[in-house]
Formats: C-alpha cells, structure tokens, sequence
C-alpha cells in the first residue's frame, strides 16, 4: 500500500452503520461542537416562545365560586 492510499483512507474513513450516528457526528468531528450547541438552543428558544405568545389562552374547566377554597384546613367563618 502506498503512502497515497493510506493518507486517503485515513482522510475519508469509510462509514459503516447508520446514518443518523454519522450526522450527529458531524459538529463534534467539525470542531463546531459549542456554537452548533447554543445555535441549536436559541433556535428552541425562540419557536418555544412564538408558541407561548400566540398560543390561546387555556380555558379554565370550572370557575371557583366565590367564597369557597380547596383547603381542608381553612378557619371557621363566625
């Protein structure tokens, strides 16, 4: 084998398995690891945030009456 076949095989490494470890490899072997990291979590911030502003608002499933509370321990009313 010559010096030329061994530096291309070591430069392209054959990839073997599926192709999902491979791309998750990718930022490590890039040396990206850490902006790909926060560029990936402002990225979830931020359509985490459009959901919750344009989101419409729960509807309560019953309204409290007034006056009453979920405590067991609540003070008599004299």
């Amino acid at each position: 084998m010559s010096r030329r076949a061994s530096r291309r095989r070591r430069r392209f490494p054959r990839r073997t398995g599926s192709l999902l470890p491979w791309l998750l490899s990718l930022p490590a072997r890039g040396n990206v690891r850490w902006p790909f990291i926060a560029t990936v979590m402002v990225v979830a911030t931020g359509l985490y945030l459009q959901v919750m502003l344009t989101a419409s608002p729960m509807p309560p499933g019953r309204a409290p009456a007034p006056g009453s509370s979920s405590s067991a321990a609540q003070a008599p009313h004299y």
